[in-house]
């Protein structure tokens, strides 16, 4: 879908994605499966995917590289309904148990608080002394909770035998009664286990569902949306997740990327003056020869330069002059699941007012260049003439990377005699690079960041080991994973009950005035969160995980520095000594001394400063 906006003279620069088809009886990708999983399986991110989606439909999506985000919000709003099922069994059997039996349920209630409140204590990160005293409170907190459901039968009993019962006290004598019966313990015992079990049963059934539809080889595209605004949202997320537009709402313009502060991000910049000629025009132009001069340095060319080395790692055949002469790569030694496209990226808080194009042109122009004006959501595809405008416009908000993708496809072993060694498998992580490039003030500025995304956190890969379970191993794993959320989950299941219906009412009424959106003096269209980053694990699981991303970001940056060097170098006569330096640092990033004596101070390693004062100092 294409939308024409206020751009005289010309194609409009920014459009929606085509409309993808369904994808219906496709098998779905491994990270698609596990992300699905997930919503099943945690509460709090199918929360956050309903809430991000649905709650307002004109928010931007996060580009997805090797999942699909439409399976993960079908089966979303699916694990939202079967915990709605969950908590109303519960709010059945706490209100029969407060009609037949108060006592032991109120009983029972502030039990199972203080056990849940207990067992939320953060045991391992408090003191010795702190623990005693946590215990020490725990443990009378406990008693007075026993005490509490004791002593109005002690004492109603005390009272009726001295004679002094009263009205009150015989309306509720038939409960007193069943507590000094021996009906009482059994019927504590029936009441927590028809809870406990309504809790487990419930992971049970998930597990029967998750082995059912998200087995190794299922087909998409998911459960059924039922409501036609959730079908629009759906159809919507399918085509924007494809495009190379992201609106992002935070303060990382790389959202669904990866963390910039993990320890394995790697960023770094280089500045280059580009008036200064190589050394062999030096004589050239001292001797009046102006053509000799540096080039004029196009950005445009030098992201084809660094696109086309970059490409040479993964094709057969290298394209692009500088690659000429260079022999067919076997597959063995391509990079197969290496992507490279532009990508823009903006803030998505939006000023809703028309505005002048700039002070001294007349034109005015939308709110926001993302933004569709006609439907009040943000575009996903910028064109060829927008990414060629934005790099050579480096002062503008809305910024134009490079971004370099290794993503999940692998390849199969193969002998020398094509025999299968061992199976294509899927990477477990992602990594990705974004190179920008400015010329501004006749310098260059350069930035190279890398992120990679850890793998899915294990709990949710247990899709691929459910088909393998018998019924009677389902429900014993669901009893072995699901006994620490039995307090947690018996409690409170009307709140929960009313929080679920609320944020559906919630999502009904945001849409109801989604149209308002553009009559808001300020409205923020930015993805807030990336559904892969939420499912991420804190770390890699092997070291040859680290290994690998290690590997992939320093083959892609050595490939981006000498495609620079060379263009600048050699296609437009620059001096790039100061560039060469400081690659040589950036790559090295660390200093090794072999032989000689040192005199001063020696540092090594990222980001350092060292200064040094004094009358003898070296580097002043």
């Amino acid at each position: 879908m294409t939308v024409e906006q206020d751009t005289p003279g010309g194609a409009p620069f920014f459009h929606h994605a085509q409309t993808a088809a369904e994808a219906a009886q496709q098998p779905l990708q491994n990270t698609t499966r596990y992300l699905c999983a997930a919503v099943y399986l945690d509460r709090r991110i199918c929360d956050r995917v309903i809430s991000e989606f649905l709650d307002d439909e004109n928010r931007a999506v996060v580009p997805s590289f090797g999942f699909d985000l439409e399976p993960v919000i079908l089966h979303a709003l699916r694990a939202r309904r079967y915990r709605l099922i969950r908590d109303l069994v519960l709010c059945g059997i706490w209100t029969v148990a407060l009609i037949l039996l108060p006592l032991i349920a109120v009983g029972l209630f502030m039990f199972a608080l203080v056990l849940s409140a207990f067992y939320a204590i953060p045991w391992r990160r408090l003191s010795p002394g702190m623990r005693l005293l946590v215990g020490w409170v725990a443990v009378n907190a406990v008693g007075v909770v026993a005490a509490a459901a004791v002593v109005p039968v002690v004492g109603a009993q005390l009272v009726e035998n001295a004679g002094y019962t009263t009205h009150e006290l015989e309306q509720d004598k038939g409960a007193l009664e069943l507590l000094q019966t021996d009906l009482a313990v059994p019927s504590l015992i029936m009441l927590t286990l028809a809870l406990s079990m309504t809790v487990i049963g419930h992971l049970a059934a998930v597990y029967a569902v998750l082995a059912r539809d998200l087995a190794p080889g299922a087909t998409g595209p998911g459960p059924r949306a039922f409501g036609e605004r959730a079908g629009k949202v759906v159809t919507r997320v399918r085509s924007a997740q494809r495009g190379n537009v992201t609106l992002h709402s935070g303060t990382n313009p790389f959202i669904g990327a990866g963390d910039l502060t993990s320890p394995w991000a790697r960023a770094w910049s280089i500045v280059l003056e580009l008036d200064r000629p190589a050394s062999g025009r030096v004589d050239l132009v001292k001797h009046g020869d102006d053509a000799a001069g540096p080039s004029r340095v196009d950005p445009m060319v030098m992201h084809m330069r660094v696109r086309d080395r970059l490409h040479a790692m993964r094709d057969e055949r290298p394209t692009g002059e500088h690659t000429a002469g260079l022999e067919d790569l076997p597959p063995n030694e391509r990079i197969t699941a290496l992507l490279t496209g532009m990508h823009i990226a903006g803030r998505g808080e939006s000023v809703q007012r028309m505005r002048p194009a700039d002070p001294a042109i007349a034109t005015s122009m939308p709110p926001h260049p993302l933004i569709d004006p006609a439907h009040g959501c943000p575009f996903s595809m910028a064109t060829p003439e927008a990414v060629d405008a934005l790099v050579r416009h480096p002062q503008s908000h809305i910024r134009c990377f490079q971004r370099i993708t290794v993503g999940a496809h692998g390849q199969a072993v193969l002998s020398r005699d094509g025999r299968v060694v061992a199976a294509a498998e899927e990477q477990d992580i992602s990594l990705t690079a974004f190179v920008y490039l400015a010329v501004e003030g006749r310098m260059l500025y350069g930035n190279f960041a890398a992120t990679v995304l850890p793998p899915v956190r294990r709990e949710f890969r247990i899709v691929d080991l459910l088909p393998t379970w018998s019924t009677a191993t389902q429900l014993f794993y669901a009893f072995k994973h699901g006994w620490r959320t039995v307090l947690s989950g018996m409690l409170l299941p009307g709140v929960r009950t009313v929080a679920t219906c609320w944020a559906t009412v919630r999502s009904v009424i945001a849409a109801a005035s989604a149209h308002d959106s553009a009559r808001r003096m300020v409205h923020d269209y930015g993805a807030r969160i990336s559904v892969r980053e939420l499912c991420a694990a804190a770390d890699f699981d092997t070291y040859v995980q680290e290994m690998d991303a290690d590997k992939y970001t320093r083959l892609i940056e050595w490939r981006v520095n000498e495609a620079l060097l060379d263009y600048l170098g050699d296609e437009c006569g620059i001096d790039v000594s100061a560039y060469r330096t400081q690659a040589g640092v950036i790559m090295n990033e660390g200093v090794i001394i072999t032989g000689g004596t040192v005199n001063g101070q020696v540092a090594g390693g990222k980001r350092i400063d060292q200064r040094q004062g004094g009358p003898g100092r070296v580097n002043p």
